[in-house]
């Protein structure tokens, strides 16, 4: 195990050494820390702004998307802010980045004991390429979310349910996509946790207040005019002609999804976990370190289908290929997608066939909780349950 941890270190320290390359979001995340640190609302202008003119150095050129305004939730800000304030050159952020990513390592061992099953399965995000490179060279945060969210699981599991809404509801303030996890979560909490979550998140957003609909404007950006790299998304816009429709059917099979496994009662993590899953295959954006946010639990559940999706994951940057500046002028070749995701696809059913659905252990596991064979997936003792087993949940899709 230490050699697994140790290893994992000595990956990042190394990519530590290699400039983001593959990804120019760490120009995006260094100007905002480097415009709250002249005292400016991040919210409040896009790079583009002539407001902001006197803030422009050199790398102000190789942000993306200048003329809209930042994503990033209050979180991510205030630690964009904070790395600025540390070391304002981009290694500064790839350290930040890898620092997170170890905190997902760390956060992961924590449930593999919890849930007392085999401690190298930390190897298989630990010594994940994608997720190394994603943090240590090209500088993406989005292993702070995710630390968020594994702190939230193990939390649960030990049974601290205020401490896993608060850190759910951290992980919303850094980025959106947490926030799929708080419906099933929290209908199986006191209501009075609502209230939490809800306080936190909007606390979070009223220091930035000042920039008013600036706080809302770039997600409707985002979510009108993105697309890359789709899969189930693709699938839907090609046989509906239309993207408003298919984001339409996508928004319903998620609701879908989310009403089966509330009526079913599935386990929040287990169930969110799936939902997680399917959300990401039918976005219509899938940047490669998207595909990070499930792995931990991923090598929990030993899903040996989204391990290959994310092993073939770099195949997606093939976009850059001779590619010029303009970002505009890209072509995303169709195959990539195919290659990506029939594979993995494939994996993934013939576990489901054999082993059944992977997923993660039930947060709090009851004695009826997994029959005989997801007892032997999950790495747990093969011994009969006191009571006839019950069907084990499978996903919705």
């Amino acid at each position: 195990m230490i050699a697994i941890v140790l290893g994992a270190i000595a990956f990042r320290v190394i990519l530590l050494a290699v400039p983001p390359s593959l990804s120019d979001d760490v120009y995006r995340y260094r100007w905002d820390g480097r415009v709250q640190a002249a005292g400016v609302n991040p919210y409040a202008e896009p790079p583009a702004s002539s407001e902001l003119a006197a803030l422009r150095d050199p790398l102000w050129l190789r942000i993306n998307y200048p003329a809209i305004r930042t994503i990033y939730g209050p979180l991510a800000q205030w630690l964009f802010r904070l790395t600025y304030r540390l070391e304002p050159r981009l290694i500064g952020f790839q350290a930040m980045a890898a620092l997170g990513d170890l905190l997902c390592i760390g956060l992961l061992l924590g449930c593999l004991r919890r849930w007392r099953l085999p401690a190298w399965r930390v190897a298989l995000y630990a010594w994940s390429p994608l997720a190394a490179i994603e943090s240590a060279s090209n500088a993406h945060f989005d292993s702070w979310p995710t630390a968020a969210l594994m702190l939230a699981v193990l939390a649960a599991i030990g049974g601290k349910s205020l401490v896993s809404t608060l850190a759910l509801s951290a992980g919303v303030l850094f980025k959106t996509w947490p926030l799929l996890w708080l419906p099933l979560t929290l209908a199986r909490r006191p209501r009075w946790h609502i209230g939490v979550a809800a306080g936190v998140v909007a606390t979070g957003y009223l220091f930035f207040a000042g920039a008013g609909f600036g706080l809302l404007q770039p997600w409707l950006d985002y979510t009108s005019r993105w697309l890359f790299n789709d899969a189930g998304f693709f699938v839907l816009r090609t046989l509906t002609g239309s993207q408003p429709l298919a984001k339409g059917i996508a928004a319903a099979l998620g609701a879908g999804a989310v009403y089966a496994f509330w009526r079913r009662g599935t386990d929040p993590v287990r169930a969110n976990y799936w939902l997680l899953l399917l959300a990401i295959f039918l976005m219509p954006t899938i940047h490669p370190w998207y595909l990070l946010w499930p792995l931990p639990l991923a090598a929990v559940a030993l899903d040996i289908g989204w391990i290959t999706l994310t092993t073939l994951a770099p195949l997606s940057y093939w976009i850059l290929v001779g590619a010029g500046p303009d970002s505009a002028t890209w072509v995303e070749p169709v195959w990539v997608r195919f290659a990506m995701w029939v594979p993995a696809i494939a994996v993934w059913a013939w576990q489901t066939r054999t082993w059944g659905a992977a997923a993660p252990p039930a947060a709090q596991p009851t004695a009826q909780s997994a029959t005989p064979a997801e007892a032997r997936h999950a790495g747990q003792p093969d011994t009969p349950p006191p009571a006839p087993p019950s069907t084990p949940d499978q996903p919705a899709a």
